[in-house]
């Protein structure tokens, strides 16, 4: 599964879509605006950003989600 992220970041170069791979643990819980935390250029640091899409592949070269912000709903 691929998800398209949206950086958070007020940068316009970063105003736009990229695409990520969904590691298998995460499978479950991805959703369209789950806040998500990736790897992001050659920075050594993680970003974070939104899920706006969810597809099956991806034309690039993808790196893994690192991690995702698991909201308990009461």
């Amino acid at each position: 599964m691929i998800v398209e992220v949206i950086i958070s970041s007020n940068a316009k170069d970063l105003n736009k879509i990229f695409d990520y791979n969904v590691p298998e643990k995460f499978i479950s819980c991805i959703k369209i605006g789950t806040k998500v935390c990736v790897p992001f250029g050659t920075m050594k640091r993680s970003q974070e950003g939104f899920v706006t899409g969810i597809k099956e592949a991806s034309d690039y070269k993808v790196k893994d989600i690192l991690n995702i912000e698991k909201r308990i709903l009461k």
